[in-house]
């Protein structure tokens, strides 16, 4: 079995018989159409990443540095794509939309059959069961575990190591994206190194969480390999996304060396000679300043002159299609037994706020310096971007972070209110 790592997620698994690409993502010349873009950047050209002509592709999920149509694109819309099987499956959906024809979903107790005696068993994370999922191929007789950004459960991983046994490769996240604390504007620079430093233990301590009961032949710490664009990667050193040799040393320092396999893109990993195609580059946002400058650079789509700009006099008050969306976010609201009070406030540089609250269906408009709770968040976007998550043309889970900005009193997470913000449409 050969395994490379392209950027990211994307790897491309190989065997006698099979080959699988996982979450191909790449973001061509520089070029993004999602505000996303790859770190360390990638060199390759559309006709060489279309060349690999993989058997079967792995989505394990719909955020945009998985999920990228014009990536996935590249390929024949006859290639079997396997998914999740996700109880509300928006990831076969997305998929089926793209025009494949062959979306398969997998079920973790009896797996899927691929070429020869390959087989692949997938099910959604035990923490984020509607958004990741977790992967496990048996390639040429070797089990390999691909669990992407998927957050670490003890009990998932359990279960994936007694019903496996001997894990050959496993390929582990040491971080995860996200807006906090890079993007939250009730912090300081000085609080966001802190905070930054601190999610990027967080992010060792879940790759441990894998490795130890996982407990594989060999290990790859791998994924969050993504920049945003616009000012937004000027903010890099406040991401709290660590390096693969920081993590190699964290996995060192716990006895785990002689497993552990770095790689750099377009480095390839051969499990049964053990040798290593290419060499692994220590990059950090400091190592490509060059890159980061010009992405910092890009306009997106919902500035003046992007695709989806609306005038500013072309902006109208939106009190009454916010509260049609918020009748039906209190639908999901129920249905997900949240009970909450929580106000939390939408700017879109109108100079007033619109004030919604989890305790009632009312939406009011307001200014910032007369809010008088004491637990709230604001929500920075676009006015544009409002009018796509309104009408379902964005998911917010997708956006959030390359587009938004944040306050929140006090500084604690609330993850209801995030996950009901998707639910915020007509």
């Amino acid at each position: 079995m050969k395994v490379t790592y392209l950027v990211n997620s994307m790897i491309l698994i190989e065997g006698k018989n099979t080959k699988v690409l996982c979450d191909p993502w790449v973001t061509f010349d520089r070029y993004s159409a999602s505000g996303l873009y790859n770190f360390p950047e990638i060199k390759v050209t559309k006709e060489e990443i279309a060349a690999i002509k993989p058997d079967f592709i792995y989505l394990t999920h719909t955020h945009e540095d998985h999920f990228d149509p014009i990536t996935i694109g590249l390929f024949d819309k006859d290639t079997p794509v396997l998914v999740a099987n996700y109880a509300n499956n928006f990831t076969q959906r997305n998929v089926q939309a793209l025009g494949f024809t062959d979306v398969r979903v997998c079920n973790f107790e009896d797996g899927l059959p691929l070429n020869g005696d390959d087989r692949a068993w997938i099910e959604p994370s035990a923490i984020y069961d509607d958004v990741d999922s977790i992967g496990a191929f048996k390639i040429d007789g070797e089990i390999l575990v691909n669990a992407n950004d998927c957050p670490f459960s003890e009990e998932q991983c359990t279960k994936i190591k007694d019903k496996f046994g001997t894990i050959d490769f496993a390929c582990v996240p040491f971080a995860t994206q996200g807006p906090y604390p890079a993007f939250y504007e009730n912090l300081s620079p000085e609080e966001k190194k802190e905070k930054s430093d601190a999610k990027k233990q967080r992010g060792y301590r879940e790759m441990l969480g894998f490795t130890k009961t996982l407990a594989p032949e060999r290990v790859f710490p791998f994924a969050a390999g993504a920049m945003y664009g616009a000012a937004k990667a000027l903010n890099f050193e406040y991401y709290g996304v660590g390096t693969q040799k920081d993590a190699a040393e964290v996995l060192e320092a716990e006895g785990y060396g002689d497993q552990i396999i770095l790689m750099s893109n377009m480095c390839s990993y051969d499990t049964s000679t053990e040798e290593m195609s290419g060499e692994y580059e220590h990059k950090t946002h400091l190592t490509e300043q060059e890159y980061i400058q010009d992405i910092s650079t890009k306009s997106n789509k919902f500035d003046e002159g992007g695709k989806f700009w609306i005038a500013p006099d072309q902006r109208k008050d939106l009190t009454k299609l916010l509260a049609k969306a918020r009748k039906n976010q209190k639908v999901w609201q129920d249905r997900k037994n949240v009970v909450s009070d929580k106000a939390f406030f939408i700017d879109v540089g109108q100079g007033y706020l619109y004030r919604l609250s989890l305790g009632d269906l009312e939406v009011t408009t307001m200014q910032e310096e007369d809010i008088t709770e004491k637990v709230y968040e604001i929500f920075r976007m676009p006015y544009p971007l409002l009018i796509g998550l309104l009408t379902a043309h964005y998911n917010y889970s997708n956006v959030k972070t390359q587009y938004m900005s944040f306050y929140r009193e006090p500084d604690d997470f609330d993850p209801d209110i995030h996950i009901l913000m998707s639910f915020l449409q007509l």
